[in-house]
């Protein structure tokens, strides 16, 4: 499903029910006391969106970019990531492509720092871990940093269950970090809230990007938040870590 305005609207909709960037700026806070990026000089950034979360990572671990690459397949979030960019790290040497990461031919010269947060739905396990080995291998430089962020469980992952969608563990995600050759470096993990009180029409998009071939109904949607975890104010836990190459 190409993503949209409406998309961008029912993700603020969404961030609007819990308090996840809260949780996340007190992670980036915690794991920039382990992990000093200050030699860091340039960044990929895969599937940032609007690029706030990355933007928040080089700033708190001091990060002294030149170059940031980013690749966001959708056009609106490119849009958003271009304006944030020049905004918020002027004098940055920048570049946003338009494109999904399986079909980008990568950086050209090795970078330091490659951030991921938040990717791994839409990529399946296979293409994960052919990905990964890319990263370590081609796109990092040798002892350069990978930051990553997904679910660990929680309501909204019992929802995607629900309506069909299993979504890959944080368990199997470390291990293809691990076999591709990275050593973990420092983890947090994540515990939020989300309020899915009263779900209305604003969330479908939110749910819907993950399915390319059905379209997900209000009532689908409701009937797959029904019962315990699902209801009302929920926990969420997600896992945030930094991954280090060895080569």
């Amino acid at each position: 499903m190409a993503m949209d305005e409406s998309f961008l609207k029912s993700l603020e909709a969404f961030a609007g029910r819990g308090n996840y960037r809260e949780v996340v700026l007190n992670a980036i806070s915690k794991i920039c006391t382990d992990v000093k990026l200050g030699g860091v000089r340039s960044c990929l950034a895969i599937g940032p969106g609007d690029g706030w979360y990355e933007i928040e990572f080089l700033k708190h671990c001091e990060a002294n970019i030149s170059k940031f690459i980013g690749v966001e397949p959708d056009r609106d979030s490119a849009e958003l990531l271009r304006t944030s960019l020049r905004s918020s790290l002027p004098g940055v040497e920048s570049q946003v492509f338009e494109s999904k990461i399986q079909n980008w031919e990568g950086p050209g010269a090795s970078v330091d720092l490659i951030i991921m947060f938040q990717v791994f739905y839409h990529i399946e396990a296979g293409e994960r871990q052919e990905l990964l080995k890319k990263v370590h291998d081609s796109w990092l430089v040798s002892g350069g940093y990978v930051a990553t962020s997904s679910v660990s469980k929680g309501a909204t992952c019992r929802i995607y269950e629900n309506l069909g969608y299993p979504e890959p563990s944080w368990e199997e995600i470390e291990a293809d970090y691990l076999k591709a050759g990275f050593t973990k470096h420092c983890e947090q993990k994540l515990h939020f809230s989300t309020d899915y009180t009263g779900p209305g029409e604003d969330l479908l998009p939110f749910f819907q990007q993950r399915f390319k071939d059905r379209i997900i109904t209000l009532a689908e949607l409701r009937e797959a938040m029904k019962g315990p975890p699902s209801e009302g104010k929920v926990d969420e836990f997600h896992m945030m870590a930094v991954f280090r190459s060895t080569n």
